[in-house]
């Protein structure tokens, strides 16, 4: 999963998701559109919702779970953004060690898994 920019035909630009197979999610990118065209929310604003929805997306995949309902586990998902570095499939470092993501990035994005599994929509809906 990724956060991707795109430029609508009218020149205005929001952001996406996209999975792995580099295809756009839909009910993500459904809520990214609306955040930003229909509540008028800053471009950088979908970038910053899209990156933590893909961590978000990203975590469930790699772990076997349900976007769903993963907010249930939502310390898993922490502690996974905390020791995970970016492209590594299992945690590789752990309590004491240097964390590998700021921590607004590890706020934010269990802010999105809470609110996904809260409502079963993407977050901040």
């Amino acid at each position: 999963m990724r956060a991707f920019p795109v430029t609508m035909p009218s020149g205005a630009r929001y952001w996406t998701v996209l999975g792995e197979d580099l295809a756009v999610v839909p009910v993500a990118d459904q809520f990214l559109r609306e955040t930003r065209f229909g509540r008028d929310r800053a471009e950088s604003t979908t970038e910053a919702y899209a990156r933590a929805i893909a961590l978000f997306l990203r975590w469930c995949v790699r772990t076997g779970r349900d976007w769903r309902t993963a907010a249930a586990e939502l310390g898993l998902f922490m502690v996974w953004l905390k020791f995970t570095p970016a492209g590594a499939g299992t945690v590789v470092r752990g309590p004491g060690g240097e964390p590998a993501r700021a921590a607004d990035v590890i706020g934010g994005s269990s802010d999105a898994g809470f609110r996904c599994g809260r409502r079963g929509l993407p977050p901040c809906r």
